[in-house]
């Protein structure tokens, strides 16, 4: 820290770097349960044990409970050495009444994160406090941008050419699962404690409808839009931290509240289809991963996946005026979850491009729901644009229509022509459509709509020939008709009245 604010108040702004893929980048369950715990209110829980580590007397002058405390008793009180202000965006910002201070608590983090994850970083910037929140808000964004943009993504030491390393981070084994005679790097070990202890390892091998062929998973990523935007717009007529902490503490609570709660109605909705999913269901067919702000991630039963994120995005603006976007990643139980979460993060960031097209916005240029999704056959599906060019693309023109559109329910009539073109529900009447078909003639289309426009009209006069005459007059939805048929075996309705010959 620079040497002129030690004895001057700061704001300090701390961010914790790369943690969803920390909670990836392992395929075992234990260890993605662990980690999601683990690093659940992290920066919060190391200023925690800092504080625990003080004089008793002095502890009531260090405040992280930033949901329920004074939000003026840093402002009011030169005996508040230190006060979360707010913790939004996965950013914590605090206030300190010395630099001195905030160093001591910046090393006593960094050690604490490393001892916590082993691998995790945490990123931090510190500006000079000044009477404008607004000024020091931006600043202080900027500061951290320049920094996480210069600063390397430090590892511990890999394993040396001596010693045995764990086959996924690289990293040296230094220790043993007893239970299941497993070698282990520290990693792997820290996560494995964090597992709860009333919850099972199985927790994903019981989300599938059947072993063998019928064992897909989902892993969902959604992400909120424009949420900074938002924030700024609403905070910049503020200018003084006395009206600046408690605004942005309200902002904050209730970004939190909406999409947690939004959250849980979904996993209500979920219980609702899961006996439509697998008979005599026993165990929840979801898991939350992370539900941080505007940023979730949860794995389902594969059949869950596109109506739950449906049922999210439809309701997520109920109340208030928020909108996101959703990426799924199907899955089988041998594909890598670290290759699969980062496929859904794709498909999440493929829904925001089409979501911000300007033929896309609303009247008032508001960004709608999108959902993208995508089979995981191939670990190179992570890089999606080149992907789809590779194994989507005929003729110079794709074969898929996705991203989708999702009106919200408050919405509905009011979506502009760009957007009813990608509106989920033809995907979801073509699904209903081919769910009535012989399965096998299903299939037939499908593969065919790959080899061109040529094949799929040849196919479409052999299909009138046997009575699917509303294909050949709708042709022009080929693009909709692959999405559907790639997804046939997910579509929930399609199981009872399958023909399958």
């Amino acid at each position: 820290m620079k040497a002129e604010l030690q004895e001057k108040e700061v704001l300090a702004m701390y961010d914790v770097r790369g943690i969803q893929g920390y909670i990836f980048k392992s395929n075992v369950a234990k260890e993605i349960i662990g980690a999601s715990a683990l690093v659940e209110k992290i920066v919060t829980g190391g200023l925690q044990k800092y504080i625990e580590g003080l004089d008793a007397e002095v502890q009531k002058n260090y405040m992280i409970d930033w949901e329920n405390d004074d939000d003026q008793a840093f402002l009011k009180n030169q005996d508040v050495m230190m006060q979360v202000m707010f913790v939004g965006g996965g950013n914590a910002y605090v206030l300190f009444r010395k630099g001195s201070e905030c160093q001591k608590v910046n090393q006593f983090l960094g050690k604490y994160i490393l001892d916590a994850t082993y691998s995790l970083n945490l990123s931090i910037a510190v500006i000079e406090k000044t009477d404008s929140y607004n000024a020091d808000y931006n600043k202080i964004n900027l500061e951290l941008r320049k920094i996480k943009a210069y600063m390397s993504l430090t590892q511990p030491m890999g394993a040396l050419p001596f010693m045995a390393a764990d086959t996924i981070t690289g990293y040296p084994i230094t220790g043993k699962d007893s239970k299941k005679s497993e070698y282990l790097c520290t990693e792997a070990k820290l996560k494995r404690k964090a597992f709860p202890e009333q919850e099972s390892e199985k927790v994903f091998d019981r989300m599938v409808s059947e072993k063998g062929d019928n064992s897909l998973l989902a892993v969902v990523h959604m992400d909120g839009n424009q949420m900074g935007i938002q924030i700024q717009e609403k905070m910049s007529r503020i200018g003084p931290y006395e009206d600046a902490i408690p605004a942005m503490r309200k902002i904050s609570k209730e970004i939190a509240v909406t999409f947690r709660d939004t959250f849980d109605r979904m996993l209500a909705y979920m219980d609702e289809l899961a006996p439509k999913v697998k008979k005599n269901v026993r165990n929840k067919l979801y898991r939350e991963i992370v539900v941080a702000g505007d940023d979730i991630t949860f794995v389902c039963n594969a059949k869950l996946a596109i109506p739950a994120v449906k049922f999210f995005l439809e309701n997520i603006g109920a109340d208030k005026n928020y909108s996101a976007c959703g990426g799924i990643a199907f899955f089988n139980s041998h594909f890598p979850f670290s290759d699969a979460y980062q496929v859904a993060e794709a498909c999440c960031d493929s829904a925001k491009k089409r979501a911000k097209q300007k033929s896309c916005r609303g009247k008032n240029n508001e960004v709608g729901n999108f959902l993208d999704f995508q089979m995981c056959t191939n670990i190179r599906a992570a890089h999606l644009d080149s992907y789809r060019e590779k194994h989507y693309l005929t003729d110079g023109e794709y074969f898929i229509a996705r991203p989708y559109f999702i009106p919200a329910k408050k919405d509905r009539g009011k979506v502009n022509a760009k957007n009813k073109k990608y509106s989920i529900e033809r995907m979801e009447q073509w699904s209903e459509v081919f769910s009535h078909m012989p399965r096998s003639k299903a299939k037939q289309l499908r593969n065919i709509i790959p080899m061109g426009k040529n094949e799929i009209e040849k196919t479409l006069s052999f299909l009138a020939s046997r009575g699917y005459k509303t294909l050949a007059e709708s042709q022009e939805e080929y693009q909709v008709w692959y999405d559907a048929l790639e997804l046939m075996d997910l579509y929930i309705g399609g199981d009872e009245n399958e023909i399958n010959d």
